[in-house]
């Protein structure tokens, strides 16, 4: 029995620091920089003097920037793009370099539509932005016709490993007020100029940490957590020493423990809307405890990660209520026990209106005495003194 108790003490506390992991104390570990580069072909389309227009494709487009993803979802990229036009078999001659800097915003759109639930190795990146060029005409001898430019493209990615990455760009460049066109003449008198660009390169990731933004799976990581203190409670549990612990405990006991890992894996297959369902759980099978001190009303010290959680959840989950239950060792007379339940209660109820709750959502109430622990054991009614929820 007494083992069994450690073991809910034990787990209760697992379940706070892997939630934690949840809240937005969580602390997501991945390298945000990134070089980007690709070389490829390139199309000019819409504005040409008559009698003048480019190969399909056309060689070359050279690009290279360098990006900082703020988070898994969302970055930023400073890029410089090249481009060489020339005539087409059956074209007058031209050659004409245009080049580009610009500023995009990136997602990743891989992470948006959960491609990690079929695939660890392709990716998709959205980016779009705008920047400043100029055409410089051979034909002509017009230098630096400058232009603003409107971007977007595509970028398909497949993962070399975890600092490296193949991708394949497709874009569209929107040259605005092109005063000539893109041949050096006159062109169509529409002042602006369509490009479209095809690449290959590669995504070279700087840091120190193991996976870049493109790759970081956060659920992943929150499970990884999770599996390792729910592998850490299992050797607890077989090393634990217990002289007046029979076959039967141990057998209970080890069966707790491999209840909740299989709970663990049934919540890697389903949606992100069942971690909370999962979590209440924990808290109503008795996994979240808040401890006392003997004959005492204040929280001990080491319960007050358990008071966070309570406070985290109900903040994410604003629509639930809980029921805070208090109990006592069966020290003392019944009467006393039960005060002494409630009071343990309303303490935790104010502990959590202090910090933010709304009192509307909580109520205390004492259960007395908790007789299913072993009266002569201190350490089983230590474990009898706590204060317990039950989410609604």
């Amino acid at each position: 029995m007494k083992k069994k108790f450690l073991l809910i003490a034990l787990i209760g506390f697992a379940s706070v620091w892997a939630y934690g992991q949840d809240s937005s104390d969580f602390s997501a570990k991945f390298d945000k920089w990134s070089i980007d580069g690709g070389i490829g072909l390139t199309k000019p389309w819409q504005n040409f003097t008559p009698g003048y227009y480019a190969a399909t494709p056309d060689f070359l487009v050279g690009e290279i920037g360098v990006r900082y993803m703020m988070s898994e979802y969302f970055g930023l990229k400073l890029d410089f793009g090249y481009n060489k036009f020339q005539e087409a078999d059956e074209s007058m001659a031209f050659e004409t370099n245009s080049y580009r800097f610009g500023l995009q915003g990136v997602l990743n759109l891989g992470r948006m539509m959960n491609f990690e639930t079929w695939t660890k190795t392709l990716g998709l990146l959205g980016h779009g932005g705008v920047g400043v060029g100029y055409l410089n005409y051979d034909r002509t001898n017009i230098d630096n016709d400058w232009v603003g430019n409107v971007l977007t493209g595509l970028t398909a990615q497949i993962r070399l490993s975890d600092g490296l990455a193949l991708n394949l760009d497709g874009s569209a460049v929107a040259n605005i007020r092109q005063n000539e066109g893109f041949d050096g003449g006159i062109g169509n008198t529409k002042d602006l100029g369509m490009v479209f660009n095809g690449t290959i390169g590669l995504s070279i990731y700087l840091g120190k940490n193991k996976t870049h933004a493109d790759w970081y799976l956060r659920d992943d990581e929150k499970y990884k957590v999770l599996d390792s203190k729910i592998a850490g409670l299992d050797k607890r549990v077989t090393d634990l020493e217990d002289g007046k612990a029979n076959k039967s405990d141990l057998d209970n006991t080890k069966g707790d423990v491999d209840a909740i890992a299989k709970d663990v894996d049934a919540l890697k297959n389903v949606e992100p809307t069942s971690y909370d369902e999962f979590v209440k759980q924990l808290v109503n099978d008795g996994y979240i405890n808040v401890y006392f001190d003997f004959n005492s009303t204040k929280v001990q010290g080491a319960s007050a990660n358990s008071v966070n959680f309570m406070k985290a959840y109900l903040a994410k989950n604003t629509g639930a209520s809980v029921e805070v239950q208090g109990y006592a060792d069966e020290l003392g007379s019944d009467d006393y026990n039960q005060k002494l339940s409630q009071k343990r209660a309303d303490a935790v109820v104010k502990l959590l209106t202090e910090a933010g709750i709304d009192g509307s959502r909580l109520s205390a109430v004492g259960k007395g005495e908790d007789t299913s622990v072993d009266k002569s054991s201190a350490q089983a009614r230590q474990l009898a003194r706590r204060v317990t929820f039950m989410v609604k």
